[in-house]
């Protein structure tokens, strides 16, 4: 059975204006691996990246 858990919420400070924001989730994921093929780029929709290297 998966581990669970109450969200967390982190307060985080933007460096650039000073402002405190509250983040939830932050460090979810730490004791688990992401694994990503090579060639997926982050900054564009992983999801779609995915199903158009499963068309070809």
């Amino acid at each position: 059975m998966a581990k669970t858990s109450n969200p967390t919420k982190k307060l985080v400070r933007n460096a650039n204006t000073g402002e405190l924001l509250s983040v939830r989730g932050l460090g979810a994921m730490k004791d688990m691996p992401l694994p990503l093929r090579r060639g997926i780029d982050l900054a564009k929709p992983i999801a779609a990246q995915i199903l158009k290297d499963k068309r070809k």
